[in-house]
């Protein structure tokens, strides 16, 4: 598996977007946890979608109270070169 920071796009300075999704099981704070996805995808329609699609998912099982999907941005490296 590859480093986030090391992976072949942030290499070559393009930004990638990384899937996640906040699931909790109860309405507190304290039963909530942030899980992100094991790839990066290149848009930021695209990273919605897949999240989207998740957190959908993740409410088929009952002990999910709520799932609310995310997307952060992984940017350029600030003095990389690019490849």
């Amino acid at each position: 598996m590859k480093s986030l920071l090391y992976g072949k796009h942030i290499l070559k300075g393009t930004p990638m977007w990384m899937p996640i999704i906040l699931l909790c099981s109860a309405p507190y704070s304290e039963s909530c946890i942030v899980v992100t996805g094991e790839e990066l995808l290149s848009t930021q329609q695209e990273c919605f979608k897949v999240s989207t699609e998740k957190a959908r998912e993740a409410l088929r099982f009952p002990n999910v109270y709520q799932a609310r999907p995310f997307c952060q941005i992984i940017p350029k490296i600030k003095g990389e070169v690019d490849i």
